[in-house]
């Protein structure tokens, strides 16, 4: 059996896809080498393209049965291996791409590939040549970003400046404790560095604090010019909320020495956009209005959600941005990454992980200098350990306002994120408030359970439809309530539960699905619409519009809180939204969460079960949260850790 037939093969077993085979068998037609070894590295590589890896790490290679082939026979699985020992096997293919034409070695002597050929070899990983670009750019500006700055060395050099700045953080966050207060670190860093991540888990303060290191910058430079971004239309919309809200607050709290800071808070921006709106989309082109040659109008761009932007839109944004702009990264390190290819936020953090703690790592010089700012002591880390200047940048905030120390949720999103299964069983077993497990069985008692939550979840928004409450009101209310799922496929994936939960509403009387477009019916968008001002991600209900004799428009609500309405007929790709992805409800929070996982996962299915989607996932509930599924399917997932194979954070740490 030749290799383009073992392809085919392990297409048919779905272990690559149409479009991995495809790939390897024209790229390699393409550059006229059809040798079987670059046809099995090319469809390896598309393979783990495919499956948001950035590169094909040489060491991930199976020499034995690189194809993952089930059920062959004897004759097609010994073709199908590479004629080397597994231990050699790294060493053997590169020595072999570095002999092939159509791969490029960078060298410290040849940084531009004259004859631009398509794959890349550095590091020992396997890049298709554009990602490998992303991953540079990305590495570049970010190193660049860190290194400590001019506006820290002007603070350095004042006495005068470097008291006045610690004064107004005291002020600004006041601290009782003993433990050191990482938001008023966070805010230090920000103010005194060109680049400043700041990382933690939901309800940790990000936004908080990036509002009061406004406050602080416009107090300073009045005439900064400030654009805040998120990578989806609702993620965009939550931050508008979130800063609003600690505007609100801060007035509050702008009293005796502060009050003279008052007259700033109009100047902090409450609008943000999206990353692609703001970079400028071309109908029909895949570059970008803003870009290297023609940078962003800016001196400081704030990121939320960071991490769910990709690697390539990661690249394009930095590529952006200009040379002297200062750059916010806010984020939650152990969500979900991108659906896209890459772990940008992850990568970046990844310097903090210490086996399975995270800890921030300063220089003697940043550490000394935030001490003086904060009024605390931070040590600073051994300097063989942290040879880049990335780690001044970062700051990671701990303690959580959302959830009460003993809060279920919040202890059992903490047990998931350590991957602590004893801990995770005692708290289902503890029968907290806040906590309902539901447990598939053989007679539906589960899936009844569910859709009783899903009753009562979304009578509130059904009801106000029949009160001809505004859209504004029933939105809020339908956003109060969301099941999410692990998988769109299936009858326990996003298809599957939304038809259940319109049959369970239908039946009850509060839906009249008779047409495609029905009042009550939430769709989510599927990709973005710069005509209409849609977004993918953004959700909106099909409601009777009193304006126009009741006639159905579908209603979303924009970031800055006014209402588009929309015809149904116009509406660019979408689906129905009673129950979403849990990739999908990233950057958003809703009161109640419903988890739907799979009884019985098996092969793809048990890759997507991870312990960073049920963090996710149990992260959008503020009060409730509700899982059906099976208890050992849901251990299994929380010991199953996700790393997506990159050279980002060698290039950043090392």
């Amino acid at each position: 059996m030749s290799l383009p037939d073992i392809l085919k093969l392990a297409e048919q077993q779905g272990s690559l896809t149409a479009l991995d085979r495809h790939f390897a068998l024209q790229l390699s037609a393409l550059v006229a080498d059809s040798s079987p070894l670059l046809l099995l590295l090319l469809a390896l590589l598309s393979k783990h393209l495919s499956a948001q890896h950035s590169c094909l790490p040489l060491a991930h290679i199976d020499a034995g049965n690189p194809l993952d082939l089930r059920s062959a026979d004897a004759d097609t699985m010994v073709m199908c291996r590479i004629d080397c020992p597994q231990a050699a096997l790294a060493e053997n293919i590169s020595a072999f791409l570095h002999d092939s034409a159509v791969v490029w070695v960078p060298t410290a002597d040849a940084a531009i590939d004259p004859d631009n050929r398509p794959l890349v070899l550095q590091n020992e990983r396997l890049y298709l040549r554009r990602y490998w670009h992303y991953e540079k750019t990305v590495a570049t500006k970010i190193n660049l970003l860190s290194v400590d700055s001019t506006i820290a060395s002007q603070l350095d050099s004042s006495v005068q400046m470097l008291k006045q700045t610690a004064e107004l953080l005291t002020q600004l966050f006041p601290h009782d404790g003993a433990d050191t207060d990482w938001q008023k670190v966070a805010a230090a860093i920000a103010l005194t560095r060109q680049l400043a991540v700041i990382t933690g888990g939901p309800g940790t303060g990000k936004t908080t604090t990036v509002t009061k290191v406004l406050l602080l910058l416009l107090h300073l430079q009045p005439t900064l010019k400030i654009r805040m971004v998120a990578p989806t239309g609702k993620a965009a919309a939550r931050l508008s909320e979130s800063v609003k809200n600690s505007k609100l607050q801060l007035q509050r709290t702008l009293t005796g020495e502060l009050a003279a800071l008052q007259h700033v808070l109009p100047q902090i921006p409450e609008t943000a956009a999206t990353i692609h709106r703001l970079l400028g989309v071309r109908p029909g082109e895949s570059r970008f209005r803003h870009h290297h040659d023609n940078p962003l109008l800016l001196d400081l761009l704030i990121v939320d959600e960071a991490s769910m932007v990709d690697l390539p839109l990661m690249a394009k944004l930095l590529d952006a941005l200009p040379d002297n702009a200062r750059l916010i990264l806010l984020g939650d390190q152990d969500q979900l990454a991108s659906v896209e290819a890459g772990a940008v936020l992850a990568d970046i953090c990844q310097g903090l992980k210490q086996g399975e703690h995270w800890e921030m790592q300063y220089s003697q010089r940043q550490a000394n200098r935030l001490s003086e700012l904060c009024s605390t002591l931070l040590d600073a880390s051994d300097t063989s350990t942290k040879p880049t200047n990335l780690g001044d940048s970062l700051c990671m905030l701990r303690h959580s306002h959302r959830f009460k120390g003993d809060a279920g949720i919040g202890l059992l999103a903490a047990a998931v994120n350590q991957g602590n299964i004893d801990a995770i069983q005692q708290i289902w077993h503890k029968s907290y408030q806040e906590l309902q497990w539901l447990e598939h069985t053989d007679d539906g008692s589960g899936m009844k359970a569910l859709m009783l939550q899903c009753q009562q979840g979304y009578q509130s928004y059904l009801e106000l439809i029949q009160q001809h409450a505004t859209p504004q009101q029933i939105l809020a209310a339908f956003h109060q309530f969301r099941v999410l799922c692990a998988m769109r496929a299936g009858e326990f994936g996003v298809d599957g539960i939304n038809i259940a939960i319109i049959r369970n509403l239908a039946a009850k009387g509060w839906l009249k699905p008779t047409a495609e477009f029905y009042a009550g019916r939430p769709v989510i968008i599927r990709s973005n619409d710069y005509n209409l001002g849609l977004f993918n991600g953004d959700i909106g209900l099909i409601l009777p519009d009193p304006a126009q004799n009741n006639r159905l428009m579908t209603w979303f609500e924009r970031a800055d809180g006014s209402m588009l309405k929309v015809l149904p007929a116009r509406l660019p790709g979408h689906d129905t939204c009673f129950a979403m992805t849990v990739h999908k409800s990233q950057g958003s929070e809703f009161n109640t969460v419903a988890l739907v996982l799979p009884p019985k996962p098996h092969g793809p299915q048990q890759q997507l079960l991870c312990r960073e989607l049920l963090y996710t996932a149990i992260t959008r509930a503020r009060n409730q949260f509700v899982c059906l599924g099976s208890l050992r399917g849901f251990l299994a997932a929380s010991s199953r850790l996700t790393r997506r194979a990159s050279g980002l954070a060698q290039r950043l740490w090392h």
